[in-house]
């Protein structure tokens, strides 16, 4: 699978036998547990944000490009590289369509903010390689759309970067929901983190070695701020980049439970929302929600902040206001996904733990579990997305799968911004006879972007 860079590697040492003795490294041949580079995956890794050196964690890939518009943090990228690898062989590029030339590159890792997402994806497929995405997949479901119709198009291997559905405790959940023993599924609560409010920041340079206007991109122009961009979660709270935690974390609890629903290929018919902004600042994205979505078989996932645990902390509206505001209509839930029948209930979460009632449910999967759970699913699903790429087939999170829970995330963000109740048809994707709501499933891209 390896592209040109590594065949050329492997023939040049090759050659070298003509010359005399030569002693061939296990690495080469592919001995003691090494992947010779004529069968590794070539990688290219655009977007320096989470995970994005998972690819050199893996004897099945080899990473020899990092792509990101901060020079500083591209400049480190490669150093990293270069070291794990005791090589001066990777290369830093601040233009991804730059990675996306080079054919020796079969695949490339997305790590960028969320509105860039689209917008690679599908120059990624178009130009042939493999893709993994972080998640979302994308910002709007426009886009969505269009990133589905290219991965098909183009036949690319897509996976989504919603790592749970390579972990066992989820998959076992599902197992259990959809074998009947919870009885009839009633409701699927969602415990996410709450959102922050941030007050106007001043108007500062833009630091050398940063592309600002690329990082831009297809987004609205707008004066730099060190807080839009840099820093923990800065963008994750501006609607021009992402939607908010209900996406930059919601996304992995929507698709856990659309995955127990059984619902990858489908949607709610309904959705409803309360929700809390800032009323002024940098900040536009709620702060403290609840979005209840409505499915054909009467199903309802009721998905909420977790306004008094960790991660919610630092927003800056005090829980009283949102009782006084909202009374205990929010219904918030343990951080977490749990899913309620008429026979029993079980919560999900990462690291292998599945809490059951009854809880000799879990027995019924407990055979299948591992002695010890993966310290990294990420890793887990890493190396599914390179087992799929050799095998051509769907990997766990294909991008329809993405597409889907990614929508549910958009669905919720248009109720909260509307303020009202929607209706949705999950086959055509639009809402019925509701101009103003399906105007806000796409978003108009700055020049020269478009779709």
């Amino acid at each position: 699978m390896a592209g040109s860079y590594s065949r050329r590697t492997f023939l040049g040492q090759a050659g070298l036998a003509c010359a005399g003795p030569w002693i061939v490294p296990a690495h080469v041949l592919g001995r003691a547990g090494h992947v010779p580079p004529s069968e590794q995956i070539v990688l290219g890794a655009i977007g320096l944000g989470f995970a994005w050196d998972t690819g050199l964690a893996s004897p099945d890939t080899r990473l020899v490009a990092v792509c990101d518009v901060q020079r500083d943090r591209r400049e480190h990228a490669v150093r990293v590289v270069d070291q794990h690898y005791g090589n001066h062989d990777c290369r830093g590029y601040n233009d991804f369509r730059e990675v996306l030339t080079r054919d020796d590159i079969d695949a490339v890792y997305i790590a960028t903010p969320d509105h860039w997402h689209a917008l690679i994806t599908l120059a990624a497929a178009r130009a042939g390689k493999d893709i993994y995405c972080q998640k979302p997949l994308t910002h709007t479901v426009a886009e969505g759309k269009a990133v589905v119709e290219a991965v098909r198009r183009h036949g690319v291997v897509l996976q989504h970067g919603t790592q749970h559905r390579s972990e066992w405790a989820f998959n076992a959940a599902r197992e259990l929901i959809r074998g009947g023993y919870l009885g009839e599924l009633k409701t699927i609560h969602l415990g996410l983190p709450a959102g922050a409010q941030l007050p106007p920041q001043p108007i500062e340079p833009v630091p050398e070695g940063f592309d600002y206007d690329l990082w831009l991109g297809p987004a609205p122009w707008a004066p730099y701020t060190t807080r839009r961009c840099l820093g923990v979660h800065s963008w994750y709270f501006i609607s021009d980049y992402c939607v908010g935690y209900i996406a930059g974390w919601g996304v992995h609890h929507l698709d856990s439970a659309q995955h127990g629903l059984g619902a990858d290929d489908t949607g709610p018919l309904r959705i409803r929302s309360q929700a809390i902004f800032p009323e002024d600042g940098l900040y536009d994205t709620p702060i403290h929600y609840r979005v209840d979505f409505d499915y054909a078989d009467g199903v309802t996932i009721i998905c909420t902040d977790v306004m008094d645990g960790g991660w919610s902390q630092g927003a800056g509206i005090h829980p009283d206001r949102i009782r006084q505001v909202h009374g205990d209509a929010f219904g918030r839930h343990t951080f977490g996904v749990r899913f309620e029948g008429t026979e029993g209930s079980l919560f999900v979460w990462r690291g292998g733990r599945l809490d059951t009632k009854p809880e000799s449910l879990r027995q019924i999967v407990a055979h299948d579990a591992p002695r010890a759970e993966s310290p990294n699913t990420t890793l887990d699903h890493f190396q599914n997305w390179v087992d799929c790429i050799r095998t051509r087939r769907d990997p766990a999170a294909s991008v329809e799968i993405g597409h889907r829970a990614t929508t549910l995330c958009n669905l919720g963000t248009i109720s909260m911004v509307l303020g009202r109740e929607l209706d949705w048809d999950p086959v055509r994707e639009v809402f019925p006879r509701d101009d103003e709501a399906n105007r806000l499933l796409a978003g108009p891209m700055r020049s020269p972007w478009h779709l």
